[in-house]
């Protein structure tokens, strides 16, 4: 148990160190954890078998890496086979919590599937109250947990979360007579003391930050120098986002400059809008999501005055990378529409 708070604690004041890139968001979550608890101590175990447990809880995070959580907890074990530890036969031990602390997550990376958006690898150190609602535990007690687990985001805002968490209860056993005669219990079996358990599950969570992107890479702008046309045209690249192929905002005013340069140009030309993509997905999709990001463009280009007789779209998926696609900046370097000039 030590060692495994010391990996969670180490991993903590890591990722603590780590310092968070300028454009970290910032904003709220929400989300719902359910699982089994499973007793961990001598005493608690041999009162309860194996339970479940419940955990909604809230947040905001700073950003990227440092955020706090609160958590309302819900614990309930069934008694063990003779019923000890409890007033009667078939009781649970139950018990409500509140507890607040920090939450520490590494940045999410980029799923190479199309199911999956982005993982994220969080840990979370929490304390406060719990209350017995039934069974032994009926006392007001201090609680502390450690723990933590990985998001899998199936969308920019929603995940699918897996955890793991140990809870500690401070309690103190309470007498109490057992069902058929009035013969107090000695204090070795009076119930649980120090409550220690373990819980794992799965959980949901909603994320209302807006996705973190890997800002545009500076490149190459299309040059034609050659071209029969009466000035030099100057256009740059248009990236997009992982798996997506719609216009980002920040992709508007190198297309409106596209536009002037294009609507003020008398001479002969056509336009190539080559799709691109990174290296995560499959080679038929990836194709389709390249023809999908140029048409985009083209459309894009034409419902602002282009004429759509001088402008061509065509995908190239994966097959032509601009940078390496082992780094994040690599692949959103890759994920891109080249404009390029033919005669």
């Amino acid at each position: 148990m030590r060692r495994f708070v010391g990996i969670v604690a180490v991993s903590m004041v890591l990722g603590a160190l780590h310092v968070a890139p300028a454009a970290a968001e910032s904003g709220p979550f929400l989300g719902l954890d359910l699982g089994v608890a499973e007793p961990i101590n001598g005493n608690y175990r041999a009162h309860v078998h194996t339970g479940v447990s419940g955990a909604p809880y809230g947040g905001y995070m700073f950003n990227d890496f440092l955020g706090v959580q609160g958590s309302l907890l819900f614990v309930g074990n069934p008694p063990d086979d003779d019923g000890r530890g409890f007033e009667g036969e078939g009781d649970w031990t139950s018990h409500i919590g509140l507890t607040v602390g920090p939450r520490l997550a590494l940045p999410a990376w980029e799923s190479p599937t199309s199911f999956i958006k982005a993982v994220e690898i969080y840990s979370t150190v929490q304390g406060g109250v719990v209350t017995g609602t039934s069974g032994r535990l009926t006392q007001t007690d201090a609680t502390f947990n450690v723990g933590g687990g990985i998001d899998f985001y199936v969308t920019d805002h929603l995940a699918i979360s897996g955890f793991g968490r140990y809870n500690r209860l401070f309690t103190e056993p309470r007498p109490f007579f057992l069902p058929d005669d009035d013969i107090i219990q000695s204090p070795g079996e009076q119930g649980p003391k120090d409550a220690e358990y373990a819980t794992v599950g799965i959980g949901v969570k909603y994320d209302f930050r807006e996705p973190r992107r890997v800002p545009a890479p500076e490149c190459p702008a299309c040059v034609c120098p050659e071209c029969p046309v009466s000035r030099k045209l100057v256009l740059r690249n248009v990236y997009f986002d992982f798996d997506k192929a719609d216009i980002r905002p920040d992709a508007v005013p190198v297309l409106q400059e596209a536009v002037d340069i294009l609507k003020g140009e008398t001479g002969a030309y056509t336009l190539v809008l080559e799709g691109h993509t990174d290296s995560f997905g499959g080679e038929s999709y990836n194709q389709q999501l390249s023809e999908q990001r140029a048409t985009a463009v083209r459309d894009w280009l034409v419902a602002n005055g282009v004429p759509a007789e001088r402008i061509r779209s065509v995908g190239f998926g994966e097959t032509r990378p601009a940078a390496d696609n082992a780094t994040a900046t690599g692949r959103a370097f890759n994920r891109r529409v080249e404009p390029k000039f033919e005669e």
